[in-house]
């Protein structure tokens, strides 16, 4: 198929911009504009970024540029301008993890020509005992060691960590030395920066000269950062963005391999798939999972995949987090082996050659309530996004995910996009998505739209239900009592204002499938871009075995949680035309006949067996235990015989009080249901004129093997518009029960009397013994509402969440109300 990236060639790519009106109390420099900058023909920015730097200047200089652009060799290039200098400078780099530490001390020694002997590694601050570290010039930490973050075993930080900071702060006020501050990849630090930890930064507020904060993903709460950082540096703010380039050159071949199954091990077929391709075709692997348990479940995998990858690797390279003296070396990312892990999402450059790096998205299994369990992409689209780019050269960039849900087509005309384009991206994503039921489909939101949504639901949601008691304990005399102050807007945002977007809307994260997938159709990858996409599954039903393979099927892709929702608020026919579409929409389905090899395709009403049996299994997964049509047999489901007399009983029940003249159903409709209503016409009309034989031995019911003294002139003209009506219903039309091709009255009646009685063939005992029908019972119509029900219109019963739901995270249905409205004014707007 036509790749959809191909009518995006030059559509601009999006980011998070960062804004002087971010920032109203502080002097944004540059006349109150920031600095836009382009990388050059290689895609690198260090030459243009540099004019821009003033040494000798206090602010805090915030550098948004993209991924793969150079970002840390130029603020390496910075810290060398510095520790040239002839001023005095002590340079402090600040990085999210342990992990990245000894590769920035590396860097910067090859990338800076600055003495190893000059650089110094707090890791080994323990075996310093000579205090050796305070004579050099760069020291490289990591941000919750510079803000006295003890992590969660601990309350504060060791007091070798304490005097380590604090003989830096004295000798640099004794020294007269100027410090300059590098935080590179803030996106990762922002939980660092707690309100109590923010005042052991004020420690440096006499000796501090300069805030660099780098990342290509900036986010709200990295604003907040900001405001924290660059008040130490007199409320001054430079800000300098790159323009986001694609340089072709430089940029992967990304694969989208779209995974139908509903949980996700190292079986997984798609995942086998994409890993034996790669293998075959001899490529250097390393995977990156969204979960440690996944990782593990691969590496254990000594008969599958991660067998495989052993016998062509060696011994894999485990990258997740762990404790222990050793877990920092044992865990890193290795360039020299196959990884597979969870730690190298961010700050990890792969410069392997032949290389093929895949990325195992969260499935579908993961979306559970608000709080979504996507491991490693919890925070949203900013991780995806540093994901992608780890991949450093030219290569495959392979992505195992989701299928996405129903999109709103109609939001993208806030993208930019041309209407042709809207066509194409529409056509193509239809392709991929999940068919699923989704109240509201995903929307195209603007990156720099979050603002707002913060904003809305912090004043109007949050703040709004205590609004009343917030101004009442303002003007109380509360002296010497507990502090009891609300909570700012900037403090929401900082602490909970990601994990509100990335779980809240589906386009910054709820969906992560959802965003990847506009992201690799309209080409806002950096260094990549859509090759290839993999969306077809086959799915094969054994002649029978169907029940088996459904319930496979049903455990293997589909949500149980999901359909129990679906099930909750649908009625029978909505249920099971939800079960048809997400095997028909998502998979190819084959049939494999007994004693064949042979494949045969099944399309929609194409396999008599596959369609029976697929009712049956749809009725036990509504209606449970209770459908008594399901059988299984040594904890196997075995395949049912549902024949049309039972299809037709099920329907007659359905139909059966339904009054034509009052119903507004559409004409198709009526036109079935009055099939089924003359059908039981002829069925009562059989019942009232069974036949009787009676004498002194014996006595029972039978039927004579023709129709002449049964149906006059009027029968006739009811059979013919039987006939007629007969086409309405796709059952009867597709063949899979047989019906339309019934001759003549007299093989009605044959049938009436197989369909709806159970008889034995006889010969009456006197006269002629004539042939007949010697009626055993009559097949009753089912005695209650469980039963194949696919008269009534497929509907869903959308509840809106109950009372203590609402109250709980609402305050109340007004509030739950208004939110509702302010977050549709926002999406419309």
């Amino acid at each position: 198929m036509e790749l959809p990236n191909q009518h995006f060639q030059d559509f601009p790519i999006e980011f998070k911009e960062i804004n002087p009106s971010d920032f109203p109390e502080f002097e944004i420099e540059n006349n109150n504009e920031k600095i836009i900058i382009e990388p050059n023909d290689e895609g690198f920015i260090n030459d243009a970024l540099q004019p821009h730097i003033a040494l000798g200047h206090k602010n805090t200089v915030i550098v948004n540029a993209s991924v793969g652009n150079g970002k840390s060799y130029s603020i390496i290039q910075t810290i060398k301008r510095y520790y040239i200098s002839d001023e005095n400078y002590l340079i402090i780099v600040a990085t999210p993890f342990k992990s990245l530490v000894e590769q920035y001390v590396n860097d910067i020694h090859i990338d800076a020509d600055i003495p190893k002997e000059q650089i110094f590694n707090y890791l080994e601050l323990d075996r310093d005992v000579t205090s050796e570290y305070k004579r050099r010039k760069v020291q490289v930490v990591t941000v919750n060691l510079l803000l006295g973050n003890p992590g969660e075993d601990s309350l504060i930080n060791t007091a070798r960590k304490r005097s380590y900071l604090d003989s830096l702060i004295q000798k640099s006020r004794d020294e007269n030395i100027k410090v300059v501050f590098i935080y590179d990849e803030i996106h990762d630090a922002i939980q660092n920066f707690k309100e109590e930890y923010i005042f052991n930064l004020w420690k440096w507020r006499n000796v501090i000269h300069k805030n660099f904060i780098i990342s290509a993903t900036f986010n709200e709460a990295s604003k907040v950062v900001i405001k924290y950082l660059a008040e130490l540096t007199d409320k001054k703010i430079q800000i300098i963005e790159s323009r986001r380039l694609a340089i072709p050159e430089r940029q992967s071949e990304l694969h989208l391999h779209y995974n139908p199954e509903n949980r996700l091990e190292s079986t997984s077929k798609v995942l086998v798939n994409v890993v034996d391709d790669l293998l075959d075709r001899n490529k250097n692997i390393d995977i990156l999972c969204f979960s440690k348990a996944l990782v593990k479940d691969i590496i254990n995998d000594v008969d599958g995949i991660g067998g495989k990858l052993k016998n062509k690797f060696g011994d894999i390279n485990e990258c997740t987090a762990s404790s222990g003296s050793n877990s920092l070396t044992r865990n890193r990312f290795n360039n020299d082996k196959c990884n597979i892990g969870t730690n190298f999402k961010t700050g990890v450059s792969i410069r392997k050659e032949n290389h093929a790096f895949l990325i195992i998205m969260p499935p579908r299994s993961t979306r559970v309530g608000f709080k979504k369990q996507y491991g490693i992409f919890s925070n949203g689209i900013n991780s995806v996004i540093q994901a992608i780019a780890r991949q450093r050269t030219q290569g495959e960039i392979h992505i195992v995910l989701p299928r996405p849900d129903e999109f709103d087509f109609s939001s993208l005309s806030l993208s930019g996009m041309s209407p042709e384009q809207i066509d194409s991206f529409t056509l193509s994503y239809k392709t991929v998505q999940y068919y699923g039921v989704k109240e509201t489909p995903v929307k195209y939101l603007k990156l720099n739209s979050q603002e707002a949504f913060l904003r809305d639901f912090y004043n109007n949601v949050l703040k709004r239900n205590v609004l009343e008691e917030i101004e009442y304990i303002r003007n109380l005399d509360r002296s010497n009592l507990v502090r009891l102050t609300y909570p700012t807007y900037d403090i929401f945002k900082l602490e909970k204002g990601e994990k509100f977007l990335a779980n809240y809307f589906d386009f910054f994260g709820a969906d992560i499938s959802a965003y990847l997938t506009y992201s690799a159709f309209t080409n806002q990858f950096v260094n990549c871009k859509l090759v290839a996409i993999n969306c077809e599954n086959d799915i094969i039903f054994e002649e029978n075995k169907i029940q088996k393979g459904l319930s496979d099927f049903f455990e293997t892709y589909l949500n149980e949680d999901y359909y129990e929702v679906v099930r909750e608020n649908a009625n029978f026919s909505m249920f099971y035309e939800t079960m048809r579409n997400e095997i028909f929409s998502n998979f190819i389905i084959k049939y494999k006949k007994d004693n064949s090899e042979n494949l045969i395709p099944i399309i929609r009403y194409s396999n008599k067996e596959f369609e029976v049996q697929l009712l049956i299994f749809s009725g036990f997964k509504f209606y449970g235990t209770r459908y008594n049509r399901y059988s299984v047999v040594d904890n196997v489901p075995v395949d049912i015989d549902y024949v049309r007399g039972d299809y037709f009983l099920d329907n007659i029940k359905a139909c059966l009080h339904i009054d034509l003249e009052q119903s507004t159903y559409d004409e198709d409709l009526k036109q079935r249901i009055k099939f089924f209503q003359l059908l039981n016409y002829f069925r009562e009309k059989l019942i009232s004129n069974k036949l009787e034989y009676n004498s002194n031995t014996l006595n029972f019911y039978y039927y004579k093997n023709s129709s002449n003294e049964l149906f006059d002139e009027n029968d006739n003209e009811k059979f013919s518009e039987l006939k007629s009506l007969a086409t309405k219903d796709r059952f009867l039309n597709h063949g899979i029960f047989e019906f339309i091709r019934t001759p003549d009255i007299n093989s009605f009646y044959r049938k009436l009397i197989q369909d709806f009685f159970v008889t034995r063939s006889s010969k009456l005992s006197t006269g002629d013994r004539e042939n007949i029908k010697k009626i055993i019972s009559i097949k009753e119509l089912p005695i209650s509402d469980i039963s194949i029900n696919l008269i009534e219109p497929s509907t869903y019963y959308y509840e809106q969440p109950d009372e203590e739901y609402i109250n709980e995270n609402y305050g109340s249905q007004e509030e739950y109300d208004h939110y509702q409205n302010r977050i549709n004014e926002l999406l419309d707007s």
